[in-house]
């Protein structure tokens, strides 16, 4: 690709950075960062939970305690650890303890049903399982003896780690023998320190779909860390003087990104075990002043609507991440309202890509875009068809080349194969999104391609009706799917949800016949939604996304 073809060049050298210029990767993987920590932060915080702190000398040694725990069940480099754990300090320490011994870890969401965790273990060869209490009451027993890999299951109470409390637990079940994290964590544990290639796999982590079964995509530490010193050439993350405050889940992989930026960083780390307490989340701010937040556009509407939040000293925070989701413009000037200007970024990428590939940086915020390629990161815009290059400011499917992309999913060329294409000697990484690039070099999403509607012969982009629609001051939330038209194969209707705030009075007759005015006068009439549903509640996957799968099977 020539230089004529990387418009985000010139906006590097005005912003005063190189794009060409990749910092240097330590050959560190995340036990080694917290190693280095003990000995020289041995007291500053770096886990907090429940108001509870964790300093990094702690975190070091019960990642060697857990360490021995893991090898006392017979695990070694290469195994895999099943982390079914929501934000608690087990499953970061579990993370590294699983690093320090040279293990792979995959994290299994806590809202997975039996059959979908039996999939994921068997998959993924899980050797060893560490979940919480609740969960191996409900969700895991089916499991047992359906996963030939599986050996142990080790069960904990939320707050072992914090009290040294637990409950007791020691039997077998189908083969695979349980025990309780509190009754066999050791004590004592010599330090561990397993040599590990950078270029190992560390996280295997599943992406879900819209069809087909979740796919495993293959990290290295080598990917996860150098995506972390890219977008920190603009995060610009202080060694030893962050206190990050994130709310993405931990078993996704913004959270993941989130979490080890903060530990390579010797950052101290706020864990929010359930998000959408926002009572919980505000007050752990309260305590601890965020330099760094991290959410989801979602979650930020929530925060924006609690009064402590929004009267908080905000003055120490340095920036406010989102990722995951597109955040309308109203909701944005909404946010800076309370933290203040200046300070609001958007990232943009995919479990794939370890995760960021664009970033929209807070000095140089874009609105509507979600920004420019990390530096070393190539990004094309091309005919979905054809794979050609599309012109500047023509849409077409977003691909990716750099450091970050994976070495592919687990045990499945084929997908491999039709995610990752090989171009002018570079492996790209489709993502199936749809995107526009200006002259600046900055992008604009414009839709999933499973969620881009056609009707009529044109192309609807959903997120383009949703953020107008969005932008009414009785919408709280939205979601624009398609539904099939039997009239006309081939084509879709332009279904609207809409969740009211929490003031609205007016009746739904009414609230119909303002937004059909209002979208016939702000959109094409081929964009006009058709059919139009109020819902108590917008359906959120458990990062915090519209789901619109949910929505789809409900149209």
């Amino acid at each position: 690709m020539t230089s004529d073809n990387r418009p985000w060049l010139s906006t590097y050298e005005s912003l005063g950075y190189d794009w060409h210029s990749l910092p240097a990767l330590p050959e560190k993987t995340l036990s080694d960062y917290v190693r280095d920590y003990a000995e020289q932060f041995p007291d500053r915080e770096a886990l907090v939970f429940l108001g509870k702190a964790i300093s990094y000398r702690q975190l070091d040694n019960l990642a060697d305690r857990m360490a021995a725990l893991f090898a006392a069940q017979g695990a070694k480099a290469g195994d895999v650890l099943g982390l079914q754990m929501p934000n608690t300090p087990q499953y970061v320490v579990a993370f590294i303890a699983a690093a320090r011994l040279g293990m792979v870890s995959t994290s299994i969401s806590p809202l997975m049903t039996p059959p979908e965790i039996t999939h994921q273990a068997n998959d993924a060869q899980v050797k060893i399982l560490l979940t919480l209490m609740p969960f191996w009451q409900t969700s895991v027993p089916p499991v047992l003896g359906k996963v030939d890999t599986l050996s142990t299951v080790i069960v904990s109470g939320p707050m072992d780690l914090m009290t040294g409390q637990g409950e007791a637990l020691e039997e077998t079940h189908e083969g695979v023998q349980v025990i309780s994290l509190h009754d066999h964590l050791p004590d004592t544990a010599e330090p561990v320190n397993t040599h590990v290639d950078m270029d190992a796999v560390l996280y295997l982590q599943y992406t879900g779909g819209t069809t087909g079964l979740p796919k495993g995509a293959r990290l290295t530490s080598r990917n996860l860390f150098m995506n972390n010193l890219q977008a920190n050439v603009f995060y610009g993350y202080r060694t030893g003087e962050e206190t990050v405050a994130s709310a993405f889940p931990l078993f996704h992989i913004g959270g993941a990104a989130v979490v080890f930026n903060a530990l390579r960083t010797a950052s101290t780390f706020l864990l929010i075990p359930d998000p959408r307490d926002i009572d919980h989340f505000v007050a752990e701010m309260t305590a601890r002043t965020p330099t760094v937040l991290a959410a989801v556009p979602a979650l930020y509407q929530m925060l924006c609507a609690n009064e402590t939040f929004k009267s908080l000293d905000f003055s120490g925070l340095r920036m406010a991440i989102s990722g995951a989701a597109p955040f309308a413009r109203e909701e944005v000037q909404r946010l800076e309202s309370v933290i203040g200007k200046n300070k609001f970024c958007e990232v943009y990428g995919m479990t794939e890509t370890s995760p960021v590939i664009t970033l929209n940086p807070a000095s140089h915020f874009k609105e509507g875009h979600v920004g420019i390629p990390l530096p070393g990161t190539e990004v094309r815009i091309v005919d979905v068809d054809t794979g050609k290059t599309m012109p500047l400011g023509e849409p077409g499917e977003i691909i990716a080349a750099g450091p970050q992309v994976m070495q592919g999913y687990l045990a499945m060329p084929e997908a491999t194969e039709k995610a990752l294409q090989e171009i002018g000697g570079k492996r790209w990484m489709h993502t199936g999104d749809i995107g526009v690039m200006d002259e600046d070099g900055f992008v604009r999403v414009c839709d999933r391609s499973k969620d881009m509607l056609i009707v009529g012969g044109y192309k609807v982009f959903s997120v383009e009706v949703e953020g107008k629609v969005q932008s009414l001051p009785w919408v709280s939330m939205c979601a624009v799917v398609g539904r099939p038209d039997s009239n006309r194969p081939g084509n879709e209707i332009v279904q609207l949800y809409v969740e009211r705030s929490a003031d609205c009075d007016k009746s739904e007759t009414d609230l119909k016949a303002e937004l059909d005015s209002f979208c016939r006068e702000n959109m094409s009439p081929y964009k006009v939604p058709k059919e139009v549903f109020f819902l108590d509640a917008i359906p959120l996957t458990s990062v915090g996304k519209i789901d619109k799968k949910a929505l789809r099977k409900t149209a």
